[in-house]
C-alpha cells in the first residue's frame, strides 16, 4: 500500500504538470474547466494524505467530490448554456450563490453529454457512476457501508481499489486538459502515462 501510495503521488504531479499547459482556445468555458480540474486533483491529493493518515472513510467520502468535479469540467465544456457557464464563474456574493443552485446534478449533466461529448471522455466518466457512484454516497451519508467499514475495518484490497480508481480519474483529468491545449506532444504525454504507471490503475495496457 505504501508504494502504491508514493507511486500514485507521482503520477499525480505528473498530471499537475498537464494542468499547466494553457488552452488551445482560451474562454469562460475553459477557464471554469481548469479551476474545476485543479479542484478534482485537490480531492486526489487529500485522498492520499487522508489514506496515510488512515482516516479511510473521509478519503472514499472525497472520491465521490473528485468525480463529481471533473464531470463538471466536462460539462462545461462539452454541454453547458453560456447562461450556466456565466452562473458558475460569476463573481462570488448571495444573489450568485442562490442563482447557483439551479445547476443541474451530475445524473443531468451526464445525460446533457449525450451525443455532444466525444465517446472517449463520456464513456469512463459513465462506468465510474455505474460502479462506484451510490456506494461513495454511503460514506458520504454515513451509510451502511460507512458503518459497516468503520467498525469491521478496511480491507486493503478494497484501499488499494478505491486509490487506483482515484488514480483513474486523475488520467481522465490529464487526458481531458491536454485535448484542451490542442498540443499533440502534451497529449502524447498524456497517453504515455497510462503505460508508465499502469501499476496506479485497475487495467493493464
Amino acid at each position: 500500500m505504501d508504494q502504491l501510495l508514493s507511486h500514485s503521488a507521482d503520477y499525480e504531479n505528473f498530471v499537475f504538470v498537464l494542468l499547466s499547459h494553457p488552452e488551445a482556445h482560451p474562454s469562460k468555458r475553459t477557464e471554469g474547466a481548469r479551476i474545476l480540474c485543479a479542484v478534482s486533483m485537490e480531492h486526489a491529493q487529500s485522498i492520499k494524505i487522508l489514506m496515510h493518515s488512515h482516516a479511510f472513510t473521509s478519503a472514499l467520502g472525497l472520491l465521490r467530490l473528485q468525480y463529481e468535479s471533473l464531470v463538471r469540467a466536462h460539462w462545461l465544456i462539452f454541454a453547458a448554456s453560456d447562461n450556466m457557464v456565466d452562473k458558475l464563474l460569476a463573481e462570488l456574493n448571495s444573489d450568485s450563490a442562490q442563482a447557483g443552485n439551479s445547476i443541474p446534478m451530475v445524473g443531468e449533466m451526464m445525460k446533457s453529454m449525450e451525443g455532444k461529448a466525444p465517446p472517449n471522455a463520456l464513456q469512463p466518466l459513465l462506468e465510474f457512476k455505474d460502479n462506484s457512484y451510490k456506494p461513495l454516497s454511503s460514506y458520504i451519508h454515513g451509510g451502511i457501508h460507512a458503518i459497516s467499514r468503520k467498525s469491521k475495518g478496511y480491507p486493503t484490497p478494497l484501499l488499494e481499489n478505491v486509490l487506483k480508481n482515484s488514480n483513474q480519474l486523475c488520467g481522465i483529468t490529464g487526458y481531458f486538459w491536454a485535448q484542451m491545449t490542442q498540443n499533440q506532444l502534451v497529449t502524447a504525454h498524456a497517453m504515455s502515462s497510462f503505460k508508465k504507471y499502469q501499476d496506479c490503475f485497475n487495467y493493464t495496457l
